[in-house]
């Protein structure tokens, strides 16, 4: 005769096999039918989407998705310490203007023409803060270039990006688990407007994680750039996609972005960090600007590549000069 723990244990025993058998079956009958949906990073931040995402990026528990040779570049960084650590996201994974400016330093500063650059497209401030602690600082290197200021102001379409760590067993599920991405779908055709969301990162996080980000570079012994975020957008000639699930209004684009470039500007100067002001030094350029970014107005061409290299090498010289190395 059974125990009544024996009996407790059979019961439970039944109910779970009820509820997991038509779950494994559900999984199993979904992964047959090809079904895929990315709620992370897609829902989550717009970018970058199931394409890309399988094809360039994986999953990373602490920054949520990296370059897949992204280990192997901090690997030879370790074995080779470079003199400077670009950060940033698509403007620096997508530029060539790291390299350029090491060319640049290469030739009147040869110790500074030693570099490499670990910006990921799609990433926010946020993201970087978590970079730098775990991949930046430990290479010592003697300046780093921060370069943010885009994917922060757009409208964060799950919670904000500072409150996404808490998220990392939905992100494990997902990733995993068909059941999970089917969960993630209903919650997104669900979800509230865009006018309802907050921004990824709000403008008050942003500065202040940059002048917390400059005050571990100092910490470690080290020098920080801050870049402003140039931009070729108009009011009234704004990108239309932009309006799909960035923005909530599209007209709030050119004064959204000059107040994170205006914040940017004050982390420099509270922080202490050497500033590169590209959004001044583009805008004062003489026209036509076009030719300097491409058709989004946010990524630049080669030749604005070469021209934020020309005026980041100068800074990133000053920033070298208060380093012992």
């Amino acid at each position: 005769m059974l125990t009544r723990r024996q009996k407790g244990l059979a019961v439970a025993a039944a109910a779970a096999i009820a509820v997991l058998v038509p779950l494994a079956l559900t999984e199993a009958g979904l992964r047959i039918a090809g079904y895929e949906f990315h709620p992370f990073p897609v829902v989550q931040f717009g970018w970058p989407e199931p394409g890309p995402l399988q094809q360039f990026y994986r999953s990373d528990p602490d920054v949520l998705w990296v370059t897949k040779d992204y280990e192997q570049v901090l690997d030879s960084a370790r074995h080779h310490r470079p003199a400077i650590v670009f950060m940033g996201d698509s403007c620096t994974q997508f530029g060539t203007y790291p390299s350029l400016t090491l060319e640049l330093l290469g030739r009147f500063r040869p110790s500074l023409g030693r570099g490499i650059k670990v910006g990921v497209a799609g990433w926010s401030v946020v993201q970087g803060r978590a970079q730098l602690a775990r991949d930046v600082l430990p290479l010592h290197p003697r300046v780093v270039t921060i370069y943010f200021g885009w994917n922060d102001h757009w409208v964060a379409l799950g919670p904000p990006d500072a409150e996404v760590s808490r998220l990392r067993l939905a992100m494990w599920l997902t990733d995993h688990l068909r059941l999970a991405q089917l969960a993630g779908q209903v919650r997104a055709t669900f979800a509230s407007p865009l006018a309802e969301r907050p921004n990824r990162v709000d403008l008050a996080t942003y500065e202040s994680t940059l002048v917390g980000m400059v005050s571990a570079i100092h910490e470690a012994g080290a020098e920080a750039v801050l870049i402003t975020a140039a931009s070729h957008h108009t009011r009234g000639a704004e990108p239309e996609y932009l309006r799909k699930r960035h923005l909530r209004h599209l007209e709030d684009l050119v004064p959204t972005h000059q107040a994170y470039v205006d914040a940017t500007r004050r982390a420099a100067a509270e922080s202490g960090a050497v500033l590169c002001d590209a959004a001044a030094h583009f805008a004062a350029l003489p026209a036509p600007h076009a030719p300097l970014f491409r058709k989004d107005g946010i990524h630049l061409t080669e030749a604005g590549d070469r021209e934020l290299a020309s005026i980041l090498a100068s800074r990133i010289d000053e920033a070298s000069r208060h380093v012992a190395y």
